[in-house]
């Protein structure tokens, strides 16, 4: 939440997208707030959330005041693939 000073392991992990509304439980869609912004993001009506694709969460206020955060250390690349089993497993000593 922008200006807020709450570590984010004392915080609460919240959905970007709502989960109810079809929000995956993925990094991209998760953001740190702690329990009051959280509340008033599920509970006060007129404030806005959003969770850009690049990381960054924008909050409206009721009187349209914006404001923009960017987590540290996000970086919007994709993670890897995992390797495909076949690939650690030793090899077969009965096929060589």
């Amino acid at each position: 939440m922008p200006g807020c000073r709450r570590r984010a392991g004392r915080c609460d992990i919240d959905h970007g997208h709502p989960f109810a509304d079809g929000g995956p439980t993925a990094c991209a869609n998760l953001c740190c707030l702690c329990r009051r912004h959280h509340r008033i993001k599920t509970f006060a009506r007129g404030w806005s959330f959003s969770l850009l694709d690049d990381g960054r969460l924008v909050v409206r206020t009721p009187s349209g005041v914006s404001r923009t955060t960017r987590p540290p250390g996000w970086y919007p690349d994709p993670e890897p693939d995992p390797p495909e089993l076949e690939e650690l497993a030793p090899p077969d000593p009965l096929q060589l």
